[in-house]
């Protein structure tokens, strides 16, 4: 899922866990279909990590003009470790984005990443750290244990900081999910976890989506993630 805001050229974007494709729609189709245990998929992504390959592409304001980008890279986020959050001992996990983008005949290298905190005891998601917030869940965010093809729900909201001291606001992230009905009863299920970013006024000032499919043995792989906010934004495709 992904509340905290990152650096992509001119534009910021979050990564959404636990982060940060492609925008799809969540099917309403209610074919037969198995129930899958999201909350499972969630933890056992936390144990294990995720990797892949992937393309980027999107747009970018750069003095004042919209200039399309494309590159590639991968995305990394490895098992995680035991750390401390908020006062409270937690597993942390790192996303990164690294690789090389061009835009306007220019190419330059491209990284960002940012660290996910999540209860020991059951991974729920307590909150989110880059280099310019510092997230935390107003209650832990757990995913829920039943879901099925054109299901959707409310996870839960981040309070958004400038850093650990939480004495300077920024708004708030608001956490939610929707899934696309697998194409054959008991095959992969599509995921999207979508994180609405908030200014201070409640303001919408970002939207980012994070694709998963999860087989019904709970394993989580990335299908893509992409960000939007006033400046541009930003596509992840796996390859």
């Amino acid at each position: 899922m992904q509340g905290a805001s990152r650096t992509c050229l001119a534009m910021s974007f979050a990564i959404l866990i636990s982060a940060c494709g492609g925008g799809n729609s969540p099917s309403t189709s209610m074919q037969p279909n198995a129930n899958y245990n999201l909350q499972a998929g969630m933890a056992e992504m936390v144990t294990d990590g995720l990797s892949s390959n992937v393309a980027l592409s999107g747009m970018v304001t750069v003095n004042g003009v919209s200039t399309a980008f494309t590159g590639s890279g991968t995305f990394t986020r490895p098992p995680a470790v035991s750390a401390t959050f908020n006062g409270t001992a937690a597993l942390s996990q790192t996303t990164t984005v690294s690789g090389s983008i061009s835009a306007a005949g220019q190419s330059t290298p491209y990284s960002t990443s940012v660290m996910d905190y999540y209860a020991s005891s059951d991974s729920a998601f307590l909150g989110e750290v880059s280099a310019s917030e510092y997230d935390v869940a107003q209650a832990p965010i757990l995913f829920p244990t039943m879901i099925m093809g054109g299901s959707s729900g409310t996870l839960g909201t981040l309070s958004r900081y400038t850093d650990s001291t939480m004495s300077v606001s920024l708004g708030t992230a608001q956490v939610s999910y929707s899934t696309l009905a697998p194409v054959d009863p008991g095959s992969p299920i599509g995921i999207a976890v979508t994180t609405k970013i908030y200014d201070t006024q409640n303001t919408l000032i970002e939207t980012d989506v994070t694709n998963y499919t999860m087989t019904s043995s709970n394993v989580i792989s990335l299908s893509g993630a992409s960000a939007q906010n006033l400046s541009g934004m930003l596509t992840i495709t796996v390859q």
